[in-house]
């Protein structure tokens, strides 16, 4: 467990179509201490992000998923409301630099070590 969280809990959107890993990753974070709203595709993301856009801190999201839009446009998009969200895009299949929406971002290869997940967002929200 991340010890250095601040006291109020850290709002997390986990945006991923693998439902195994998607609960995997939102138990983690919850373990850590972090607030998760879950998303099976961009577009559920994307409601709960607009929805509740001022209390997210972070968002994490699969670049591959069914629907009109992948995780890229996701996190764009939401950037467009909110430009320092703190972005974590992770994927099996391709490679994306750690710049590809300026600062607060960073990307992580599948598979990764599960248990480092709520140290990065932590460290993305904390720059």
């Amino acid at each position: 467990m991340v010890d250095d969280f601040p006291s109020r809990r850290l709002r997390v959107v986990v945006a991923e179509d693998e439902v195994l890993t998607r609960l995997a990753v939102a138990d983690e974070l919850r373990d850590n201490g972090f607030d998760v709203r879950e998303a099976s595709n961009a577009e559920e993301a994307l409601t709960v992000l607009e929805s509740e856009m001022a209390q997210v801190d972070a968002l994490f999201t699969d670049i591959d998923m069914p629907g009109s839009m992948n995780g890229l446009e996701l996190a764009l998009r939401a950037r467009q409301h909110r430009p320092r969200l703190s972005v974590l895009v992770t994927s099996g299949k391709h490679k994306v630099s750690d710049d590809f929406v300026l600062t607060h971002s960073r990307f992580v290869a599948k598979p990764y070590d599960i248990s480092d997940i709520a140290k990065i967002i932590h460290d993305l929200v904390g720059r």
